[in-house]
């Protein structure tokens, strides 16, 4: 797998990487098996990521914030990993290693939020008449599973037992039918925008 790259002033260990420059997709001769990084910093880059799909399979979005918008719209551009611009050599390693295996490379920052959006949004259909059949209280507890929180800090946070919340949070699992967390939040899908809904 060759790597290039259109980007001159690398910083970080972008600069001990070895790469292949271009200035214009046009120029590349590669393999669909090559590597192309784009940077965010260019404001062209979604069109970048376009272009680029037509001439290898193995596309990374770096970018010096991680933004979650940012890297769905990557991913729906055909990129295979996003990660930050300024990343260690070791990471970069990594981000290779995966591509190579086929594979697609998310940071861990964000790969919670990625996972759990994996349901498609016709689901999410379905699944608003159950939330406004939800209590104020079971609602809370929602809110705090999308965001994430334990048991605990949803208590905390409400000012309200640890055990209440668990029988809050088995209420809910019958009322979706499902074992556990991961599968509630596969059942409700794209969930980011229901916050608002509850």
């Amino acid at each position: 797998m060759r790597h290039f790259i259109a980007e001159k002033g690398l910083q970080g260990a972008l600069t001990q990487y070895s790469w292949s420059s271009y200035s214009h997709f046009n120029q590349l001769d590669c393999d669909q098996s090559d590597c192309i990084w784009i940077l965010t910093n260019d404001h062209n880059w979604r069109e970048q990521l376009i272009d680029a799909r037509q001439k290898v399979d193995n596309l990374v979005l770096l970018t010096y914030t991680y933004d979650r918008s940012e890297m769905q719209t990557a991913l729906m551009l055909g990129a295979r990993a996003y990660c930050h611009a300024l990343a260690t050599r070791s990471l970069l390693a990594s981000v290779t290693r995966v591509l190579e295996a086929g594979g697609i490379w998310l940071p861990n920052e964000l790969l919670s939020e990625a996972t759990f959006n994996v349901a498609a949004k016709k689901q999410t259909l379905h699944v608003l008449p159950s939330l406004s059949g939800l209590t104020n209280r079971e609602k809370d507890v929602l809110n705090g599973i999308l965001e994430g929180l334990s048991n605990k800090e949803i208590a905390r946070e409400h000012g309200i037992t640890e055990r209440t919340v668990k029988e809050y949070v088995g209420t809910l699992l019958h009322k979706f039918e499902t074992k556990d967390r991961i599968g509630l939040l596969l059942k409700i899908g794209e969930f980011s925008h229901l916050k608002d809904a509850l």
